[in-house]
């Protein structure tokens, strides 16, 4: 039956906890569209050419020597899509600590940030794999509306405006509100591959593009540079990758039915990446608004430990937004054993 398709480890029908329910979709993306070469030197030519160690020649001279190699690369990409399945070399990351700041201390590790460069053919793969996907959802509707990340005509500018303009109308009903801005920690780097492909799986995904995602996910690897030294390969057993084409997507379906709970409490949402502000507006006279914001963070953070993720409450910021004259001008929340005030910014 169709389970047969599946790793034993990897079968969805294994975490029916984490599934989401079912959506409606005129169609199921089963396999991927096999690629002409011009639309692989098109996707070629549209890739960044950032060069990663792990390439044997620089991604621009790459680039230039395409159309010789062209053959050769749309056999690649088209075998990959057509088998489900991801060259292991493809799946292997070089990190290059980078310091934040020219002006920080170099002697201190918590001063540099992670950067994860893949190889050039792998970015070209997922971008085949990307648009394929992508045309998916959005044929079917089955991207969150209050994600402004990772859309086209979509960005940090539309998410602000989206948030502002909610504040604004409420604020002209002589409504108050409150904003809450969700932190988390590593959030691309702890996602549960098992709960991912459960989600892929509601969405309609099936078959061999399925079996390809599974692929991607699986049996990936990282090496640390440093100094002209290199570490042994470290296996990434969670996670989608950093400096991935696929991964923030594929993040932003993951985090898909967090905004279920989020408005099953009352509150307007809307999200830039891992980044989630929440809304809350209510007359002055409201008595219950903190019992209410502590029942929707409680239920966030539930979500968010079902689905291996971190709220970092240290940095949850809460803005309040007065109507009229309001009773809640010295509102705290109390969450995940720390206490949230207004932010005097």
């Amino acid at each position: 039956g169709e389970s047969s398709k599946y790793p034993p480890i990897l079968s969805p029908c294994l975490y029916p906890s984490h599934q989401a329910q079912d959506l409606p979709h005129s169609t199921s993306l089963s396999h991927f569209s096999l690629l002409s070469t011009d639309e692989i030197l098109h996707l070629l030519h549209s890739n960044n050419p950032t060069t990663c160690p792990l390439d044997p020649l620089p991604s621009s001279l790459f680039q230039t020597i395409a159309p010789d190699l062209l053959p050769f690369i749309t056999h690649i990409i088209n075998t990959s899509l057509s088998s489900g399945h991801v060259p292991s070399t493809f799946k292997t990351a070089r990190v290059v600590p980078i310091l934040k700041k020219p002006t920080l201390d170099s002697l201190d590790v918590g001063n540099y940030r992670p950067v994860s460069l893949l190889s050039f053919l792998s970015k070209v793969l997922e971008r085949a794999v990307y648009n394929q996907l992508s045309l998916f959802l959005t044929q079917n509707n089955l991207q969150d509306p209050n994600q402004s990340g990772f859309k086209p005509a979509h960005s940090t500018e539309t998410a602000l405006i989206a948030v502002t303009e909610k504040l604004h109308a409420a604020k002209a009903t002589n409504l108050s509100s409150v904003l809450i801005l969700l932190d988390l920690s590593a959030a691309f780097d702890t996602v549960n591959h098992s709960i991912l492909l459960s989600i892929l799986t509601s969405l309609g995904i099936t078959g061999s593009a399925w079996q390809w995602f599974a692929s991607y996910l699986e049996d990936r690897s990282y090496q640390v540079t440093w100094q002209g030294a290199t570490s042994a390969p470290c296996r990434l057993s969670t996670g989608v990758p950093q400096g991935s084409v696929l991964g923030p997507l594929l993040f932003s379906l993951y985090t898909r039915s967090l905004g279920e709970i989020i408005s099953s409490h009352g509150f307007s949402y809307h999200c830039y990446a891992d980044d989630t502000q929440l809304i809350l507006s209510f007359p002055p006279s409201d008595t219950q608004v903190s019992s209410r914001i502590s029942a929707c963070l409680s239920d966030v953070s539930m979500w968010m430990s079902s689905h291996h993720l971190k709220l970092n409450p240290s940095k949850t910021d809460l803005l309040f937004i007065p109507g009229t004259t309001s009773l809640h001008n010295n509102i705290s929340i109390s969450f995940d054993n720390s206490l949230v005030t207004p932010s005097a910014e």
